[in-house]
């Protein structure tokens, strides 16, 4: 009874995949979601180097499983810019390539960085898929403030008016110079940092490889 349940079942799957044709498509503007499986960083790598991510979260098309879990997405680091002293904050472009199935079929992949998760003040900037890391002209501007206003205050306390402006001024200086002192934090992606792209392009996959995904496992 459980096999003649099984071979119904997938008889029915197999019907359904037939219908399909030989290949299917997942539409552009689908996005898959993605682990990191190494880290990347302005300070230690560099425009070129390969990286590879993980799909975290299947991707259905017509109530198949097209994408499975742990298929791998293949790219490559197209761009990267350690940041500057007192402004440029770091920059990396994460340029997809392909994506290779669990059973090892490959298929190219015209994809884009979308949203970046578990990276503190990490953003993607521009269409291009530009990651920024944290500091920068806001930074920057912040920390001047910050150092004016306290400056600012102790000189009013102290001498009035004139000791308020001689305060905004050495507050101002003070605060400058700690930040190119400190300078700005490079940008990095620990491993299992949470990524999604967006496809730019449809993605063809072949139906066999899909029946195989979706393949009901034999009883035990």
């Amino acid at each position: 009874m459980v096999q003649r349940m099984m071979l119904a079942s997938v008889a029915i799957l197999w019907a359904g995949v037939v219908g399909w044709g030989a290949s299917q498509t997942v539409p552009a503007g689908t996005y898959l979601s993605c682990r990191l499986s190494q880290p990347v960083s302005t300070k230690l790598n560099s425009a070129g180097q390969g990286f590879s991510a993980k799909v975290s979260e299947p991707v259905l098309l017509n109530g198949f499983l097209a994408v499975p879990y742990r298929a791998t997405v293949i790219g490559r680091i197209s761009s990267l810019k350690a940041p500057g002293r007192v402004f440029r904050s770091a920059t990396i472009v994460l340029m997809p390539d392909s994506i290779t199935m669990p059973d090892g079929q490959s298929y190219p992949l015209n994809a884009v960085l979308v949203t970046v998760h578990g990276v503190p003040g990490a953003r993607v900037i521009d269409t291009e898929g530009t990651l920024q890391g944290p500091g920068g002209h806001w930074a920057q501007f912040k920390e001047v403030g910050l150092g004016m206003g306290g400056g600012g205050l102790l000189g009013a306390l102290l001498g009035g008016p004139h000791g308020a402006i001689l305060g905004l001024a050495i507050g101002g200086a003070a605060g400058f110079l700690d930040r190119m002192r400190r300078g700005i934090p490079n940008l990095s992606l620990p491993a299992n940092t949470e990524l999604e792209f967006q496809l730019l392009q449809p993605l063809t996959i072949s139906t066999s490889r899909v029946a195989e995904y979706n393949m009901p496992a034999a009883p035990r």
